[in-house]
């Protein structure tokens, strides 16, 4: 129907489109708090159930890799709208049904969010195989589509259902299995043209080409005036990604810096491609580091986003024992769309300017680096702030390094690790989010836990505008001067606004500082490294021309002898 390179650009539409309805899992903190209001969960509960979806985000990561890497993109995407489905309709059951269970509600939504992780890693590899010469700001598509997804359910549910948590439950397995199943037939790996493509830096591979290099090659090793001729098309036949305008400068021996930086780009060999998997990736040691920068910076963003409802409840209530349940709700939506519209737009910024620097020969690491900078100022905010009207500043924050964050690592790991199975490696990558995650939001939960009490509703006499013969309605939650009846249970109660939770900053702040010092030594020992081979790519080419001049002296010597 489409020629392949619209199909390629269809297939990129339909990669954002379907991971919009796999972002869910963020989602949580607009509903999180009343979902443990009404089942009478306590903060620590909450982040249990949190931390669950964590759990079944990331850990399927490696499951999913597989089966993503070894069939067709809509098997797992059929998989994952499956999964989303079921799981979100279970914890709404639970929801609708008082049944307050935290290990019940806990794996659906373990199940839910496997369901996210099946679609949305299939549509990251196919932007990847589709692009793969593009890959930073292609990946970044389906990934801006993920960090979007809360702002785009938080927004809709916020406007058609407002202050109604049972209604907005069901919206979310509706909506984002819709969504899936739509964007469905449209996700699929385009082979790559055989014609050269300068928008898209895809090599023509024909006999020709070969021939031209073999030439280059030839005439590098016979003259010292050609030599770096030779080391340009040595380089060219080792990448699958050259134009041809590069390709016709090389041969020519009209090599400008701006050619020579736009070839040292090109990281994907033809013959020699970069796949590195299974044990022989866990004994990288560079994969460690990747992980533990990776288990710092989202288990800081995450902390934030998954429990940004008990935030925004501490400093407004604080300001405003009585303000009303629809209002908190809405404050709760504001919030997760700052986070979504800023992690959003991050993702994209990253993915390009990840490619950008990769271009004129800087690392890809530079932006986690500003994305640990951010964190950084991000935690300072959560530590200083004690009014509502600046929490938008450690929303925006929050959402900006997570969006750098997630909108640059996969282009940095297939880079570095391949492409051939890289939906199972960045599933390995992935799962660190859940290490940072758990020792965060576990520590965010005791903390909030330690500073609050529990009022029995019986006690609601005491405040003015409520008296213990006011009925309470199951749809109405009352947070310090307006207490919720949990049954024969208490309502939890913290009223010390900003120091409910601020010692948990205190935990994140060391670890982004940690990670900004960890991404620049990578980034130090990849330049060392690429001078080291630099180096040795020199000496060989100084080693080929001498041992050619050496053999040709000995031919004519022998032509000597024979007259």
């Amino acid at each position: 129907m489409f020629d392949r390179k619209t199909a390629r650009y269809v297939s990129l539409v339909a990669d954002f489109w379907v991971s919009l309805g796999c972002g869910t899992h963020y989602v949580y903190s607009a509903y999180g708090p009343q979902l443990a209001t009404q089942l009478g969960f306590t903060a620590t509960e909450s982040s249990v159930i949190a931390t669950l979806g964590s759990l079944g985000v990331y850990f399927s990561g490696p499951p999913a890799g597989v089966v993503i890497d070894r069939k067709p993109p809509h098997i797992p995407i059929i998989i994952g709208g499956c999964l989303i489905l079921f799981g979100y309709m279970m914890m709404r059951f639970a929801f609708v049904s008082n049944l307050r269970s935290v290990a019940f509600v806990g794996i659906f939504m373990i199940i839910a969010s496997a369901g996210n992780t099946f679609a949305y890693h299939a549509c990251v590899k196919c932007a990847a195989m589709n692009f793969p010469h593009k890959r930073g700001i292609a990946t970044a598509i389906p990934v801006s589509g993920y960090g979007l997804s809360a702002l785009f359910f938080s927004q809709i549910g916020n406007a058609a259902f407002p202050g109604d948590t049972a209604k907005f439950m069901l919206m979310i397995p509706l909506l984002a299995s819709g969504l899936v199943f739509v964007g469905l037939p449209f996700v699929r790996n385009i082979p790559l043209d055989k014609e050269p493509d300068v928008e898209d830096t895809v090599v023509d591979e024909s006999q020709e080409s070969e021939s031209l290099e073999t030439d280059a090659l030839l005439r590098h090793t016979r003259t010292n005036e050609s030599a770096s001729t030779g080391e340009m098309k040595t380089k060219e036949s080792k990448y699958s990604a050259v134009s041809e305008f590069e390709r016709e400068a090389s041969v020519s021996g009209e090599s400008s810096s701006e050619n020579q930086s736009m070839v040292d780009e090109i990281v994907l060999p033809i013959k020699e491609e970069i796949d590195i998997h299974g044990w022989a990736l866990f004994r990288d040691f560079r994969f460690w580091v990747h992980f533990t920068i990776f288990a710092l910076l989202a288990g800081c963003g995450l902390m934030y986003i998954l429990s940004l409802g008990y935030v925004l409840r501490a400093l407004y209530t604080y300001a405003d024992p009585y303000i009303s349940p629809n209002d908190l709700q809405k404050n709760q939506a504001i919030q997760v769309s700052l986070v979504s519209t800023f992690s959003f737009i991050a993702r994209i910024v990253a993915g390009y300017s990840a490619d950008r620097l990769s271009r004129n020969g800087h690392q890809r690491m530079w932006v986690i680096f500003a994305a640990a900078c951010v964190f950084t100022i991000a935690q300072i905010g959560g530590l200083t702030i004690t009014s509502n009207n600046f929490m938008w500043f450690i929303s925006v924050f929050n959402g900006i390094g997570y969006g750098f964050l997630f909108g640059s690592y996969a282009s940095i790991f297939s880079e570095m690790f391949g492409l051939k199975r890289f939906s199972e490696n960045y599933g390995f990558l992935t799962v660190a989010t859940v290490v940072g995650s758990d020792v965060y939001a576990f520590a965010f939960g005791a903390i909030y836990d330690g500073n609050s009490y529990f009022i029995d509703p019986s006690t609601v006499d005491m405040m003015p505008e409520y008296n213990s013969t006011a009925p309470f309605d199951s749809t109405y939650d009352y947070f310090n001067g307006t207490i919720r009846r949990f049954g024969s249970q208490v309502g939890q109660v913290c009223d010390l606004g900003r120091d409910c939770y601020r010692n948990a900053f205190i935990i994140t702040l060391p670890g982004a500082i940690v990670a900004a010092i960890l991404a620049l030594c990578v980034i130090y020992y990849e330049i060392q490294k690429k001078a080291r081979d630099a180096g040795a790519l020199d000496n060989a080419a100084e080693d080929s021309a001498v041992e050619d001049v050496t053999l040709s002296g000995d031919e004519d010597a022998t032509t000597v002898n024979i007259e």
